[in-house]
């Protein structure tokens, strides 16, 4: 937002601004941007969310496009580092819902100009060839987070071959979030699961970020702020990632505390019972959540199961 009003008031770029409208939308920006976004907690961000913050700051520059000399306005090269932050996220999905917002909210902003009388050819040709850069670039984006960006990212995941990093990464949950239910899910998408670094991304992008334990495919997520409906949830969206991927025998268990356990160990040892009973549920896909009070080496007294595949 600093660098499109920079760029508005330099003195090579004289267009017929509208400064109070431009102004107005530029402090609706700031304070998105800088106020109420960072107040969120971090379990927000998923890639989902972040793709509707990028598609409302599109809509936002597009605003200021308007309002800052419409044709004539420079203020279309700041859709360039916000197609690239949304590749980053290593998702295609998300990149090619920014970049449809990107071209619509510019050819919006572009349309009343083109629509006046007098509009001659060269202005007309200026406009496909920024829809074309911004299109191309946006496409070229798409195929780095399909094909490039997901390998890489998925050398970043954590591996536990002792459990002490999943559990270092629940007490550093609970120390910051003294007071707020923290779970952890336990995931195993089967030994036949081998699309693995998909399934991470997946899980990475829509839950948190995934843990893998030894050298099997069985992986934790920490969940912060939750209570038994959003860990459900948590874990069906993990076991529907995981057979979307071709796994057939899927199971999670999960634990909340201070409910189930009241440290960070007896939390994974809880979460780790209750993925133990979800492999007595005769069921494709099952899903337990340990219950209270649940005596040691006993199934939990409350489960449910998912629907299977």
């Amino acid at each position: 937002m600093v660098a499109s009003l920079l760029l508005v008031h330099t003195a090579s770029y004289e267009p017929a601004v509208s400064y109070i409208l431009l102004y107005l939308v530029s402090s609706l920006g700031v304070i998105t941007a800088a106020v109420v976004i960072p107040l969120l907690p971090s379990e927000h961000f998923t890639a989902g969310f972040c793709g509707s913050i990028y598609a409302l700051y599109a809509a936002i520059v597009g605003m200021m496009i308007f309002f800052s000399g419409g044709v004539s306005s420079e203020l279309y090269v700041m859709y360039f580092p916000l197609l690239l932050a949304s590749a980053l996220h290593g998702a295609w999905r998300v990149v090619l819902a920014v970049l449809g917002a990107v071209l619509f909210c510019y050819a919006l902003a572009m349309l009343p100009g083109l629509l006046e009388e007098g509009t001659g050819q060269e202005i007309a040709s200026l406009v496909f060839y920024r829809l074309a850069a911004v299109g191309l670039s946006g496409l070229f984006l798409i195929y780095l987070a399909r094909s490039v960006l997901p390998a890489s990212l998925a050398e970043d995941y954590a591996t536990d071959e002792d459990g002490s990093v999943l559990l270092e990464r629940v007490e550093e949950e609970l120390t910051a979030r003294r007071g707020v239910p923290v779970a952890v899910v336990l995931v195993d998408p089967g030994g036949d699961m081998e699309a693995m670094d998909p399934l991470l991304e997946r899980v990475s992008s829509r839950i948190g970020e995934p843990v893998l334990l030894g050298e099997g495919n069985l992986f934790g997520v920490v969940v912060s702020g939750v209570d038994d409906g959003v860990v459900e949830s948590a874990a069906r969206r993990a076991l529907a990632a995981a057979s979307a991927l071709g796994a057939r025998d899927t199971r999670a268990g999960a634990a909340i505390y201070p409910r189930d356990a009241r440290s960070a160990e007896d939390l994974l040892i809880a979460a780790g019972r209750a993925l133990e009973a979800a492999f007595e549920i005769e069921s494709s896909s099952a899903i337990v959540l340990a219950g209270r009070g649940a005596p040691q080496g006993s199934v939990s007294n409350r489960y449910r199961t998912a629907r299977s595949g």
